[in-house]
């Protein structure tokens, strides 16, 4: 579609925006759903960063927000739809009046739905204008701009009293230069300032910063370009965002297999990449956690390789005057398959174990567990084809280990659902406290689920383990949404996108 950027922010509105669909909260290696991939808690000059950890209203409850990408919205498919689950004690989005759609037809949203927008593809959370209150960053990645056909747009809605009202459009510095702009995004505080920076890939080799928080007409303080077009292949397919070295200021993984490291300076972010040694171009998905707890962001890929995929572990640790570009050597690190480190299941060729990541303190231990997804792993003793399953390691001293280790499917006794052919169970995954008890939750994608309506199931956090005690799923009839042209519900979870997008169709 054609889209004349427009900058506004409705005022005066006594109610949240209207209509209804999804969910989804995700801290990929947050301790609470903050700005998208910090691997800590919000606190001090933080915390403004964090928009009070994805609360868009300032109720004081955690709001979930999902991508359903490829929805059709009033009759245009792939259109695409952004869900929100406002927050409450019984959960997210616990009554139908608690569940919102966004899309472009939204009226405070910029723009219009037509046929292959895909608003929503990636999602980043984060305080972009300072207020108090969570901004939701999304990208569409088939949006043409002019005359520039699949050029793709991000734009900013913006958190208030009343939930997600009013929209920024931000400009694309290059858009001539690389198409789908904003098909992976990542928030965090990458100089230490304690305002939201927004990172936004494309296309092309080269993704860009915008720095030192957003306003509500869309400005921001500085563009700055990251990544080499000269000396780097391929595509953005990939961003995530964490604190690897302890410094107080985000690190950026791009594409999961170079680090770029700010050291204080956002203008020099993109300049001062760390390569990182693991041993190829990096997977289908990233996350930070601060497993052993040492105040230093642990990162974890998702990678193919191995029988049916693979895990790294690369721990963080400071940056010191022997090693001041943090350059990763084989310290610490360790790759895990389905065939060792007693992981449950089979490694077969075509599995995509660790194609889900989350991390987080589920037992408020204060150590971040890790979720991984298979979500082409066979159940019920391969009986059932890429049903999918999801295993729980949680964190200690050393970092992750076995113990109280625990393996979910859609057949688990108490789980929701049935495991079927396809399904997925664990493509995309989230770890958050959804109802305010102080531990935190995991939300499981399974984007096959009946036939690609995709469907979401939480599993609630205890001072233990995981329970299936109380486990809900929500569909796309749960929050009013179309199943037709397989939206694929969950397909980018609250604050960043950890997974490697899906393919898109309609986009160069």
């Amino acid at each position: 579609m054609t889209f004349a950027p427009r900058r506004h922010r409705t005022s005066g509105r006594n109610h949240r925006i209207a209509t209804a669909i999804a969910i989804a909260a995700l801290t990929g290696g947050v301790l609470v759903p903050a700005v998208a991939g910090s691997a800590f808690a919000a606190t001090g000059d933080r915390a403004s960063v964090s928009g009070r950890y994805g609360d868009f209203n300032g109720d004081g409850y955690v709001d979930l927000a999902a991508s359903a990408p490829d929805a059709t919205v009033d009759g245009i498919a792939g259109a695409g739809a952004v869900t929100i689950a406002y927050g409450s004690a019984d959960g997210a989005g616990a009554t139908q009046a608690e569940r919102v759609t966004i899309s472009q037809n939204t009226k405070t949203v910029g723009g219009r739905v037509e046929a292959g927008d895909h608003f929503g593809f990636a999602v980043a959370i984060a305080d972009f204008n300072d207020d108090g209150f969570a901004d939701l960053a999304t990208g569409t990645p088939g949006e043409d701009v002019e005359d520039d056909q699949d050029a793709g747009i991000v734009q900013i809605l913006w958190g208030s009293p009343t939930g997600l009202l009013g929209s920024a459009t931000l400009a694309d510095p290059t858009s001539s230069d690389q198409d789908a702009h904003g098909r992976t995004l990542a928030a965090g505080d990458f100089n230490g300032d304690g305002k939201a920076d927004l990172a936004a890939g494309n296309t092309s080799a080269q993704a860009w910063l915008y720095a030192g928080g957003i306003t509500d007409e869309g400005a921001d303080s500085g563009t700055y370009p990251l990544g080499n077009l000269n000396a780097w292949g391929g595509e953005v397919v990939a961003l995530t965002a964490g604190d690897v070295t302890g410094d107080g200021a985000d690190d950026l993984l791009f594409n999961h297999s170079q680090l770029y490291r700010s050291g204080g300076d956002a203008s020099t972010l993109g300049l001062n990449p760390s390569p990182m040694s693991v041993g190829g171009r990096g997977g289908y998905s990233s996350v930070f956690g601060d497993f052993d707890n040492d105040g230093y962001g642990d990162i974890v890929l998702g990678r193919e390789g191995g029988n049916g995929g693979e895990i790294t572990y690369v721990p963080g640790r400071p940056v010191s005057e022997t090693d001041p570009t943090w350059t990763v050597d084989d310290v610490g690190r360790y790759t895990l398959t389905q065939d060792n480190f007693d992981t449950p299941g089979d490694g077969d060729v075509y599995d995509r174990y660790g194609a889900g990541l989350a991390a987080g303190d589920i037992n408020g231990d204060g150590h971040d567990d890790l979720a991984v997804g298979d979500p082409n792993e066979d159940t019920d003793t391969d009986t059932v084809a890429d049903a999918g399953h999801v295993t729980v390691m949680y964190g200690g001293s050393s970092g992750l280990t076995t113990t109280n280790r625990q393996v979910f499917d859609q057949g688990s006794e108490g789980v929701p659902g049935d495991n079927e052919a396809g399904d997925g169970f664990g493509s995309r995954l989230l770890i958050g406290d959804l109802n305010g008890d102080g531990r935190k939750d995991l939300t499981v994608a399974a984007l096959g689920e009946d036939g690609g309506s995709g469907a979401l199931t939480t599993l609630l956090g205890t001072d233990i383990t995981l329970t299936v005690t109380g486990a809900r799923t929500l569909t796309p009839t749960s929050y009013l949404l179309s199943p037709d042209g397989r939206p694929r519900l969950g397909s980018s979870l609250q604050g960043h996108s950890p997974i490697t997008p899906q393919p898109l169709p309609d986009v160069g």
